[in-house]
């Protein structure tokens, strides 16, 4: 029921939804409380299967739904224990801020006990939805994060580290690995080794049914253009998020409107107000993600004689102890053990067998539990300088967050808790802390959290001299101070923003409007040059060095070249690599369903082009610099070791990328297509269970251009294969003119209702592969006249 009146109770006075053709809800209500009623209403008409999947992984009950398969991903849930932390999250909160999630719920509920029509899913699952509590919001939003962080990183690496020894691991990484002799303690290696080795498999296993909530190395963009900068005179910013591809897309289009405000974006369904993405007629905001190290893992030595006693700098302590039981659709249920120690939780290991590790995460055992507290006031905020000064009590995700108001003020804020750890026992040089890179020894006080950093010494920037703000989760400031992380995305994003904006052009909206589906690869067009200094070859390696050299790294979907370079992207990497880390090693790299496994290729192939382009004369930005500690003889030496290690292994990566490309389609190289081989391929999270239903509950594929690489990502695996499905890829675009915030447009990979094949279910897939927009009407007058229906809730 989209038109009409129903009677509800929760609300207060009469809340109007109208919904414009591409089905988006407009809520209209006379109070700040019916307004988040209404925000409850319409998520849950528009998306209440994927808030029940976000709530369930939340707190380890999928497996009820889904059968024996997620049982590995409740396990990993439940040992976050969410549920406590949320729940005090609540209890935190202002009597403002806790009414918001209050409404929020009632709202939900209230399409509940409705009558109206449940998705689908319930029916096909036998499911029956439970009411929403305040405190499930706060579950979806931690849910949605918790695996976005270096949790996954440190455990890979330290795998990678206990397979390949320090020599090789400094080889690749271009640095000694930090605190090895913290990570494995005198006589217990075989121990730890296993260890590690279980954690990471747990995660692989857990992420393969939470993929959904999981985003790592996916890449996001944003950019505020001043208005100096703009032929309009005020300011244009642009947002592009990056996740991987839920079914339905992460984000949610929504806009609400009170006496107290009147803002439009997206968020998570199942969360109250507009915290990522948003416009309020007067300021605009829009994040993307600051690769902050806000988790830190503990190894943990427990007491096999006697169980839950564990070391600590002061002697033995005990931790708590909780057994539940997971019940599994078309499965036995399954009884678990879960502890929690003085860190946090234990999320990997039995501390029955004497190890196992911990994590702290900042949002869940920081030292500030007022993280929702900014959700209303940044709503209300007229100017950057009002936005920025509301974030102190953000906690995680720490994002980059960039905002524009119609006076004109462009600016830069990192949000969020950055820990302020204590100090170590001296042995690590600054830059080597091994808390950075793995887990380190939970028993000797070293690196302990002593609370955050000051606010004020988050990185900002207010109308900067260059005229523009870009962020592409590359490195947010030289140095440590403070100290974010150890490691960012690749630069190559950042680096055409960089270029684009450039010699202090004044360019109009449109133009900087379509940089969001700009496929030139600065890394690829790089690749192109320094292949064309090779010598000729011979055979298939000619073919490939004739057809790359001297490419300008345009990834359009109908050219042969981003195909031919995509294999040869993946070829150089196991010729470069393989060798080093062994056979078994770089198979487990590149095909565990872990995705931090694979995330260190990535870093090593980027240091490997740095080092052939210093090597070879080639301009390189300061900002694609060496690690961290390593002087100049040191960074000379390794560029030489690599150039002659590419002298081997080019030719042959050529070889085996032109083999590859006529494998798969055919030998004429006039016909190839890079988007026939670059498409995405979502799959909804009951297409396991209901596999003859895939068709029906999978959305259409579509062709992509771009790469990793490109300001329109669309990653892909390293894995060798025929294909290059997206494994990331922009989950909402956004575009906000400040001469004219009515004139906002956005779009998603997908659309705004979560019902498989419903009318506006991918109703704007199409305009998002071809980059376009669509229009997110927000004057009333706009509002009533896009209207295509209209929805009365009256109270009860």
């Amino acid at each position: 029921m989209m038109d009409g009146k129903i009677v509800v109770n929760g609300v207060h006075s009469p809340v109007t939804i109208r919904r414009d053709g591409w089905g988006i809800a407009h809520v209209d209500a006379s109070t700040e409380a019916d307004a988040w009623f209404g925000q409850g209403f319409v998520a849950a008409q528009d998306r209440l299967w994927q808030m029940e999947f976000d709530r369930r992984s939340a707190i380890g009950t999928w497996a009820e739904v889904a059968g024996p398969t997620a049982v590995a991903a409740d396990v990993l849930s439940r040992r976050l224990n969410l549920r406590p932390s949320a729940e005090a999250d609540i209890a935190a909160m202002s009597v403002e801020t806790r009414s918001m999630f209050e409404a929020y719920a009632s709202g939900v509920n209230a399409y509940l006990g409705s009558g109206l029509p449940l998705a689908p899913e319930y029916a096909l699952t036998g499911t029956v939805p439970a009411p929403w509590e305040p405190w499930h919001s706060v579950a979806v939003f931690r849910v949605r994060h918790v695996l976005m962080g270096v949790w996954q990183q440190k455990i890979a690496q330290a795998e990678i580290l206990l397979r390949i020894g320090p020599d090789a691991y400094a080889r690749l990484d271009q640095r000694s690995p930090a605190g090895t002799t913290t990570l494995l303690p005198p006589g217990r290696d075989g121990a730890v080794r296993s260890l590690i080795a279980r954690g990471a498999a747990e995660l692989a296993d857990a992420i393969a049914v939470l993929g959904p909530v999981t985003s790592f190395e996916g890449g996001s963009n944003s950019w505020a253009v001043h208005g100096s900068r703009v032929t309009t005179g005020k300011p244009v910013v642009c947002n592009d998020s990056h996740r991987r591809l839920d079914v339905p897309t992460v984000y949610w289009q929504v806009h609400l409107s009170c006496p107290e405000f009147n803002a439009a974006g997206a968020t998570f369904p199942g969360v109250p107000g507009l915290p990522h993405f948003g416009h309020n007629g007067s300021v605009t905001w829009n994040i993307t993600h600051a690769c902050a190290d806000t988790q830190d893992l503990y190894l943990e030595q427990f007491d096999p004689a006697h169980p839950g006693r564990y070391r600590t700098p002061d002697g033995w302590s005990d931790a708590t102890l909780t057994t539940s039981v997971i019940e599994v659709a078309g499965g036995s249920p399954v009884a678990i053990e879960t502890w929690d120690t003085r860190h946090g939780p234990v999320v990997h290991g039995d501390p029955r067998s004497g190890w196992a590790i911990s994590m702290r995460w900042i949002a869940t055992n920081g030292p500030t539990n007022r993280a929702f507290e900014p959700f209303r006031p940044m709503i209300r905020a007229r100017t950057v300088s009002e936005l920025f000064a509301v974030q102190v009590d953000w906690v995680d995700p720490v994002n980059n967050l960039l905002a524009a108001d119609t006076a004109g003020t462009i600016g830069y804020q990192t949000r969020g808790v950055l820990p302020d750890r204590g100090p170590g026992d001296g042995a690590s040089t600054p830059g080597h802390e091994p808390f950075r890179q793995f887990p380190t020894a939970g028993w000797t006080g070293e690196y302990e959290w002593r609370g955050r950093v000051p606010y004020d010494r988050n990185p900002h920037s207010i109308n900067p001299a260059a005229g523009y703000v870009g962020t592409a989760n590359q490195q947010i400031i030289d140095g440590d101070d403070p100290y974010i992380a150890d490691s960012f995305s690749a630069p190559w994003r950042a680096e055409r923003l960089v270029e684009l904006m450039a010699n202090d052009r004044i360019f109009t909206p449109e133009e900087i409007a379509g940089w969001q589906g700009d496929v030139t690869s600065v890394s690829a067009r790089a690749w192109g040059r320094l292949i064309a200094g090779l010598p000729s070859l011979h055979g298939d390696s000619e073919h490939a060095r004739a057809l790359l050299a001297g490419f300008d790294g345009v990834m359009t979907g109908d050219r042969a070249e981003p195909l031919l370079y995509a294999y040869f992207r993946r070829a150089l990497a196991r010729h470069l690599f393989a060798p080093i880390v062994g056979p078994d090693t770089w198979d487990w790299l590149v095909h565990d369903s872990l995705p931090a496994s694979s995330s260190p290729v990535s870093r090593w192939i980027t240091s490997v082009q740095a080092s052939l382009m210093r090597h070879a004369g080639h301009a390189v930005r300061p900002d694609i610099h060496p690690r961290v500690g390593r002087d100049a003889d040191g960074v000379a030496s390794a560029d030489a070791w690599w150039a002659g290690a590419a002298l081997t292994a080019l030719p042959a990566a050529l070889a085996d990328a032109w083999s590859s490309a006529v494998a798969s389609s055919g030998p004429d190289p006039r016909v190839w297509r890079w988007d026939a081989r670059h498409r995405t391929n979502a799959q909804h999270p009951l297409a396991v269970r209901f596999p003859w239903l895939r068709q029906a509950l999978n959305p259409p594929v579509a062709p992509m251009g771009g790469d990793n690489d490109t300001l329109q990502a669309a990653s892909y695996v390293w894995a060798e294969g025929p294909d290059f499905d997206v494994t990331s890829l922009s989950v909402f675009r956004h575009v906000v003119r400040l001469d004219d915030p009515a004139r906002t447009t956005n779009v998603v990979p997908g659309g705004v209702s979560g019902v498989p094949g419903g009318r506006h279910a991918h109703d704007q897939l199409e305009y998002w592969r071809t980059h376009r927009r669509i229009p997110a009407p927000y004057a009333l007058a706009d509002v009533e006249a896009q209207a295509g229906s209209t929805l009365v809730l009256t109270p009860g």
